[in-house]
Order: structure tokens, then sequence, then C-alpha cells
């Protein structure tokens, strides 16, 4: 065999190359039938279903759309159509973009804070903005609830305090001013009448004099007297003019006390009873009035 090659002229190197054709022919004839008996990806089968309102219990004829529950078509349109819902699409794109996305990690969170924390733009934040930041993350502290025994002693002391100032305030004295704006019943007028009767005569056998000599003047006297008839305190509202004058007056009205208790209707309306008088000095005596 060797000797008819050589005879025919065929080199080791021929037997080499053919070789080698011979092999790359063969494997290339193997992956291209590979590729071919490949089964081509299977398509996907959708089916389109339609969301029905009501169910009814009748099973149209045909249907015109697939959907989870019988129901009948109704309506006024001539051709078929999908029940439709008066809100926007972008609503429901909106609910389907916050339902997909994703809630926030702890770690995203933590490197959220840190950048805001560490800088904008590579600069340091200033540290009141820092401290803000920080008041903002820290987390509320919850107040404990007062014990029922806590608020009944609350209660109690707010009660307390009530009754103290109802007891006060009925403690105080009724006071009736009785001045020219004053509208006097017919008791209080009596007794007002005796008062100032009471003092003019007082004055007048007592005529207020300085070394020797008259004093004339008109002095406004606030006299007030409890229900038993003794004086209060007698305040000078408006001056004569003369401070001898004034102080003479208020000796002269506690010098005409004490005058007579108050009626008996008259005490259950009032405890003191406050009078104003201008009280005038002239050569015919002394005279008052409102």
């Amino acid at each position: 065999m060797a000797v008819v090659a050589r005879a025919m002229g065929v080199s080791d190197t021929d037997r080499l190359s053919f070789t080698v054709f011979v092999a790359l022919a063969l494997h290339s004839l193997i992956i291209l039938t590979d590729f071919l008996e490949e089964d081509p990806e299977p398509v996907a089968f959708t089916m389109e279903i339609t969301l029905s309102r009501f169910e009814d219990e009748t099973k149209p004829d045909k249907a015109d759309f697939f959907a989870e529950t019988n129901q009948l078509g109704s309506g006024t349109l001539e051709e078929k159509a999908r029940v439709t819902t008066p809100i926007e699409s972008k609503q429901f794109n909106a609910l389907e973009q916050l339902a997909s996305s994703p809630a926030p990690t702890q770690d995203s969170i933590e490197k959220r804070d840190k950048q805001v924390i560490s800088s904008v733009s590579g600069e340091r934040l200033r540290p009141s903005l820092f401290d803000r930041v920080q008041e903002e993350n820290k987390p509320t502290e919850v107040q404990p609830r007062k014990s029922i025994l806590e608020r009944s002693l609350e209660i109690a002391e707010l009660e307390a305090d009530l009754d103290r100032q109802r007891q006060n305030y009925a403690k105080r004295p009724r006071v009736t001013r009785l001045t020219a704006a004053s509208t006097m019943k017919a008791v209080d007028s009596q007794y007002v009448a005796h008062v100032v009767s009471k003092i003019e005569r007082t004055g007048s056998l007592n005529f207020p004099e300085d070394a020797g000599k008259r004093l004339y003047g008109k002095p406004r006297v606030s006299i007030s007297i409890y229900s038993d008839g003794t004086i209060k305190e007698v305040v000078v509202l408006q001056s004569s003019g003369d401070l001898v004058l004034d102080s003479k007056t208020r000796d002269i009205v506690h010098r005409a006390a004490p005058f007579a208790p108050f009626p008996k209707n008259v005490r259950k309306e009032r405890d003191v009873l406050e009078l104003i008088r201008t009280f005038s000095y002239n050569k015919s005596g002394v005279s008052s009035y409102l």
C-alpha cells in the first residue's frame, strides 16, 4: 500500500490534510444537524377575561366575552361593548404604581439618612439643620396614661376648689350703691331720708369751723352702712378744696351714727348700703343732694 501511495505521488502531508478536512466536515455536519432539530418555543396562549358586575342565572346562548360569571347583555348600544367605568385609567395606573413600588428597606433608609446628614453637593450641613434632622428622626415618646385614681383625685381637687370659690363668693357682702343714676325703692328712699336728715341735723348743730371761722364748701362723700346701722367707712370722693372741711365732714357722719337698722325686707336683699351724697355748707346751714 505504501508502495502504491509512493507510486501515485501521495505524500504524508497530503494524507494529513485530507484527514483534517474530513474531520472538519463531519463536525460541521453534526453542529448543523443539532440546530435544525431544535423545536421552536411554544407561543403563550392568552385569554381576555371581562369582569362582570352582576351574575345572572340564565346562561347566554352566545357569549361575546369571557367572564367569571354569567351575565346577560344590556344597554342602549347596538354593537357589543364591554362595561366601562367612569374612573380614569390614570387613577388605576397610579394605584398600580403605588402597589408595585417596593417598600423602602432599612438599608435604603439608613443610606438616605446618611446622605442627607453627611453633605449637600459636598458641603457639610449646618449644625442647626443636623439637629433638626436628628430631632425629626427621634421616636416620639408615648406619654403614660393617667390612672383612674389620679383622675379621680384631680376631679375631687377641682370640685373642692369650686366649692371654696362658691363659699367665698357667698361670704361677700351684698352691696347696693345708691347714686344719682340709681332708682331707689320706696323702702330705700325712706331709709336714705332717715340717714341724710340725721347727718344734716348733726352738721347744722356742729357746723365746721376753723379758728372760729365757718368753713364753706361742697365735698362729695361715700358713706357705707352695715345692715345694723353702723358705719363701715366714709370716703371723700371729691374734695371741697379745703382739707379741714373734708375731715370735719367725715367726723360729722361718724358722730351722726349709728343709724337705724335696715328694714327686714331690705336686709334680705343687701348687707351694705353705700350712699353717695354731696354735702353743701353755706350760710343757711347744711344740705345734701345726690
